[in-house]
């Protein structure tokens, strides 16, 4: 908490460095010009500090769209592909999104300060196989079986996932159209893992879990104003 405390700190006189130096002998309004208005487009990347090795954990990509003063429809994305030729016969395969559509309320404006409650759908899906020359090739994981009952990662899976998250968070907008803020919630998902095939034969049938967790993916929130 402590560093989180000091990264947000840190972040936040960077900023103002930069909104200075933009708008040099003007000092930052506190008024409501700073704050978007009805028809703004809004775009943010949003992360985790010291979550992992990293000093900023990516989280996703998100456009908010202002309809009015209180209600702000979202979208966030994430999106990863890799394609890996692991030894000169076997290639794995990987390819996840996961789009989240929602809406925010907004509680408190003043000034410069915004909060908020949101809620989110999430829904997400990835795509695994593993191709191999001389080998078994699989659909449905990057792993390749190693004898008979082999019992294949999640981690290493395919999935359909559907949920919810309900979180609260926060903005502080700066007159050089740029912002900075927080959020943190609660997300409910079903992870519907993929069927396992190998050389085109069911090897291992697909499994089910219901998963709520703190989501702190969007902790840490930067932005500006596109439209």
């Amino acid at each position: 908490m402590r560093k989180l405390f000091l990264f947000s700190v840190v972040l936040l006189l960077s900023v103002s460095t930069l909104v200075a130096q933009d708008d040099v002998g003007t000092p930052v309004s506190t008024d409501s010009g700073n704050i978007p208005e009805t028809g703004d487009v809004l775009i943010e990347i949003t992360g985790t500090p010291f979550e992992g090795a990293s000093l900023l954990n990516f989280g996703s990509f998100r456009a908010r769209f202002f309809v009015s003063d209180k209600v702000v429809p979202r979208l966030g994305v994430t999106m990863n592909a890799s394609n890996d030729q692991t030894t000169p016969d076997i290639a794995t395969n990987l390819t996840e999104y996961t789009a989240m559509p929602g809406v925010e309320y907004h509680l408190t404006q003043e000034g410069s300060f915004r909060s908020y409650a949101a809620l989110d759908v999430i829904v997400g899906q990835r795509f695994a196989s593993l191709e191999s020359i001389s080998g078994a090739s699989v659909d449905g994981s990057t792993q390749a079986p190693s004898g008979n009952n082999f019992n294949f990662s999640d981690a290493r899976r395919g999935y359909f996932q559907i949920g919810g998250n309900l979180s609260v968070g926060a903005d502080y907008h700066f007159s050089s159209r740029f912002y900075i803020g927080t959020e943190i919630g609660f997300s409910y998902v079903r992870t519907m893992y993929s069927d396992v095939t190998v050389d085109g034969e069911l090897y291992q049938t697909g499994t089910s879990t219901n998963t709520g967790i703190l989501n702190t993916i969007n902790t840490f929130r930067i932005g500006f104003k596109l439209l």
